[in-house]
């Protein structure tokens, strides 16, 4: 985990893993979970255990940082909300890390000056959240912003990117058959530990936003169906 006298609490609950990082105290801590669709009832214990584990206090925290996505709608709205509520309660400001970016980030000792990797993971109904990054320095910089893509397709963008390498759990979900000219790095979904090295920078540029700034990253603008859509479906059901 990343070592450093800057004070965070880290918070990802965008996937069906529920886990929290807590660093910056001279110990930290990583705790996950698999609540499946209950990361508000496991959330606030496991920030407490954190917490604990790492001698911390959310008094003493710099600032609190969230997953804000892309991923799950209910699980990105229980991170931005947590975060909120414990930035508003303490006046603490908070870092909203892409999660695609902290993908990226994990993989950028891999990379080579100006290449680009292709991120992509399981966004259910067989689509995949996708984005491209590309390495400058010590940093990576967005080339294309998160989009929607099918698994099938992934190869092909990365292609028609230029990219030289990919990772993200999208790639075992629908075990995407990787050509050899592309590297595959890795197949993990983002955590809490992972959103710290991006929140660093942010933190170190001054990229940090009050509770009422915070707001998830929806790609998927269809989130959820209409009481009438529930209605039609029901209807053509039994029909």
């Amino acid at each position: 985990m990343t070592d450093t006298a800057i004070k965070l609490l880290s918070i990802e609950s965008a996937g069906t893993l529920c886990s929290i990082a807590v660093a910056g105290f001279g110990k930290n801590a990583f705790i996950s979970s698999e609540p499946g669709q209950k990361h508000t009832s496991v959330i606030l214990g496991m920030i407490r255990n954190a917490l604990q584990e790492a001698s911390g206090s959310l008094d003493s925290l710099d600032a609190i940082v969230f997953g804000a996505g892309p991923g799950a709608f209910t699980g990105l709205r229980v991170a931005c909300g947590m975060a909120q509520g414990i930035g508003w309660a303490l006046d603490k400001k908070l870092i909203a890390v892409n999660n695609l970016l902290a993908l990226a980030y994990r993989q950028i000792n891999a990379l080579k000056e100006e290449d680009s990797i292709l991120v992509s993971t399981d966004a259910r109904m067989h689509e995949c959240y996708t984005a491209v990054f590309t390495k400058r320095g010590e940093r990576l910089v967005e080339r294309i912003p998160a989009f929607l893509s099918a698994p099938e397709d992934l190869v092909r963008h990365a292609e028609e990117s230029n990219c030289s390498a990919l990772c993200g759990n999208a790639f075992a979900a629908y075990t995407v058959e990787v050509p050899p000219a592309l590297q595959l790095l890795s197949v993990e979904d983002a955590n809490a530990e992972m959103l710290l090295v991006p929140a660093l920078i942010d933190y170190g540029e001054d990229r940090l936003i009050t509770p009422e700034q915070a707001g998830p990253l929806y790609v998927r603008n269809h989130v959820a169906q209409t009481i009438e859509e529930r209605k039609k479906l029901k209807e053509a059901k039994s029909s």
